[in-house]
């Protein structure tokens, strides 16, 4: 059931602690807990760069579609939907000091996360190959990233963050990719009297 298109599943924090200490020593283990914690699309996160971290400013940024596919080689135009505009993002607290690990003595060109080459990022393939093995050996069935997106999105829209912080967080054009999360948590699509900064606020 879980690989129908559309399935929604919420990871538990001990799903998350299991996963998070069965990725040890894999070297996109960061990346697995920047998934959960950012809510970004995997292809968002392979493409990362030292240069996108700004620790001094507690942001991230997160390039445009257009230069994430150019980063990880594959150099073909996307449109439509699956196409994303240049934002910055909070570092959530319990990523800072991870990331400050992972930034040290590094230079800005090279990939926050890699396999064999520092300028050479991991592919996304990879990844999801490694969550699905993961998920085997945890009895998380067909585990994958979007898995840890939905958790994301679920945990902040239950937390009371507005849609239109969480809208604007995850770069989409409007509020439509998250009304069947709101459908699954039984809220209304309201329009929002809070700051989009509510999202920066979210507790470690």
């Amino acid at each position: 059931m879980s690989n129908l298109p559309g399935f929604i599943r919420e990871l538990n924090s001990g799903d998350l602690q299991k996963i998070w200490r069965a990725a040890g020593g894999h070297p996109g283990r960061l990346l697995i807990r920047i998934l959960w914690e950012t809510g970004m699309q995997l292809r968002e996160a392979v493409a990362l760069k030292i240069e996108d971290i700004n620790l001094d400013a507690g942001t991230i940024r997160i390039v445009a579609t257009e230069e994430s596919s150019i980063r990880r080689g594959k150099g073909r135009a996307i449109t439509g939907k699956r196409k994303r505009d240049e934002r910055w993002i909070s570092i959530p607290p319990v990523l800072y000091y991870p990331l400050c690990r992972a930034c040290h003595g590094r230079d800005a060109t090279e990939f926050l996360c890699y396999c064999r080459h520092p300028h050479a990022p991991l592919s996304s393939r990879t990844l999801e190959c490694f969550l699905k093995q993961l998920g085997a050996r945890l009895n998380l069935e067909s585990l994958s990233s979007t898995h840890l997106r939905d958790t994301f999105i679920l945990y902040n829209l239950r937390n009371g963050i507005p849609a239109e912080a969480l809208q604007e967080h995850l770069g989409y054009r409007n509020r439509q990719p998250l009304k069947r999360y709101m459908r699954y948590l039984g809220l209304h699509d309201k329009a929002p009297h809070s700051p989009t900064r509510h999202l920066e606020k979210r507790r470690a």
